[in-house]
């Protein structure tokens, strides 16, 4: 070809496909493919024409580069199911699976991948297949099942990925199952990193902390090993070891706080655990940490907050609410818990629990406005106009001119009878409040309540009442 470009060879092809010509445009799409083998419209129109011409096994690798290129695409996933349906019925169902996990057909996807597993007797494209499936069932929350497979996957495959997924999987659930697979995987792949993590995870959590180091790759989960073991001074030398981008991970000052804690420095193991708890605010090891600090303190209070924000940030209401009404009987002045046990009881919605922590936080707090306001709301729900009056008049001490509050105040007092007080407050809200058609409305009703008139009207409408009750 004179025209040593894609968009040239293009041309060419266009043009041969209009003549009819079309295994000349199949080497032209060919050229302009070996110009440029990551460009997926050239791969397209080759895969196509390709096809086309009935080559077949051509066409086939054409669409799987393309596949490989543009994995979200369905077209090379639909052609492909073309070209296999008749001579490849492993390769057939392998496509479909992974069309219809494209398309979020995970559970239609693992009945192909079985289907496949039907239709191959080769070991490599069986291990395939299998490990695809054992995958989408870990993603369908499915354990069992992928553990299943994993497990059929080592009956012909002694594979490091595989060892791995089993433990992660056992991990969950039994920890010493996890450590059994991870042991198979240690003797065949002694130098494998992320084995020897695992293993050191594992040993952790069991509470082995010297095989957790004897394991450990990080430099962290070593630190952390030495410091489970009260080897303070090891692990304080090797956190002076760390370089300085080390020493910004989130790891750095949850192990200083730890050493700090170890050695019954308290204060500092304070102030690092307040670094940690910065840098992550979503993690619940900070009030973990300090609960612990505070109970080698004997200072029940801290102990059990830091307890209740601790299984809070674990989504544990029930232990949260637990330890935050310990908290509470341990020093019931302290406003911090009282909020937090509001807040908890509204989230789980127990609205008289939560009403009850609110007066106690107000007898304390007497100017916390938004206090006030929730407990008039609640009463005024459940009808109890004696409390709604008794915190509407709360407001008003903090702000005599709320020219609002005193209108509340004012109805509130007119429904209870209580007319001289409904009329200061009336009388009240007339001095502050701006001008307005409601601010009419009340002037008018100061001077028929002042008069009686709508004392006879309600009395008139009482006998109405009262007449029609009897028996």
């Amino acid at each position: 070809m004179t025209n040593k470009t894609v968009a040239g060879a293009l041309i060419k092809a266009q043009q041969f496909e209009e003549e009819d010509k079309f295994e000349q445009a199949y080497e032209c799409y060919k050229y302009a493919y070996e110009l440029d083998k990551n460009d997926t419209d050239v791969l397209q129109k080759l895969a196509v024409s390709a096809q086309m011409l009935q080559h077949n096994d051509e066409a086939i690798e054409y669409w799987k580069h393309f596949m490989a290129l543009k994995p979200e695409d369905p077209i090379s996933y639909n052609q492909l199911l073309d070209l296999y349906f008749h001579d490849d019925k492993y390769q057939y169902y392998m496509t479909r699976a992974k069309l219809k996990t494209l398309e979020s057909r995970l559970a239609q996807a693992t009945d192909d991948y079985k289907k496949a597993i039907n239709n191959t007797t080769e070991e490599k494209e069986i291990i395939s297949a299998r490990y695809l499936l054992a995958q989408t069932y870990e993603i369908l929350n499915k354990p069992m099942q992928a553990i299943d497979e994993y497990l059929k996957i080592l009956d012909y495959d002694h594979n490091e990925n595989v060892y791995l997924s089993l433990a992660g999987l056992y991990y969950a659930e039994d920890k010493h199952a996890a450590l059994d697979m991870l042991q198979r995987a240690i003797n065949e792949y002694p130098e494998s990193e992320a084995v020897k993590e695992f293993l050191c995870k594992v040993y952790l959590a069991l509470g082995d902390y010297e095989n957790a180091e004897k394991y450990a790759v990080s430099i962290f989960n070593k630190i952390k090993a030495m410091l489970m073991q009260n080897k303070n001074d090891e692990a304080y030398k090797a956190l002076q070891t760390l370089s300085d981008k080390d020493k910004q991970d989130i790891s750095y000052s949850a192990l200083m706080a730890e050493y700090y804690y170890n050695i019954d420095d308290n204060e500092n193991a304070v102030k690092w655990i307040d670094t940690f708890e910065k840098m992550n605010p979503d993690n619940p090891l900070p009030y973990q940490m300090l609960a612990l600090v505070y109970e080698k303190q004997n200072d029940d209070y801290n102990a059990y907050f830091n307890w209740g924000k601790y299984y809070i940030k674990k989504n544990n209401y029930e232990l949260a609410l637990d330890e935050y009404l310990n908290a509470y009987n341990a020093n019931p002045k302290e406003p911090e818990v009282i909020k937090e046990l509001i807040n908890l009881y509204s989230s789980i919605n127990d609205h008289f629990a939560c009403a009850e922590f609110c007066e106690k936080l107000v007898a304390i707090e007497k100017d916390d406005v938004a206090t006030l306001k929730r407990l008039v709301k609640f009463y005024e729900e459940q009808g109890y106009e004696d409390k709604v009056i008794e915190y509407l008049f709360a407001l008003a001490e903090i702000n005599p001119k709320d020219y609002e509050t005193l209108l509340r105040l004012a109805k509130h007092s007119e429904e209870s009878r209580r007319i001289d007080e409904a009329i200061d407050y009336y009388q009240k809200y007339l001095k502050f409040a701006p001008n307005s058609d409601e601010k009419e409305e009340v002037r008018k009703k100061v001077d028929l309540l002042a008069n009686g008139e709508m004392i006879e009207e309600q009395g008139l409408l009482d006998r109405i009442l009262g007449f029609f009750s009897k028996k």
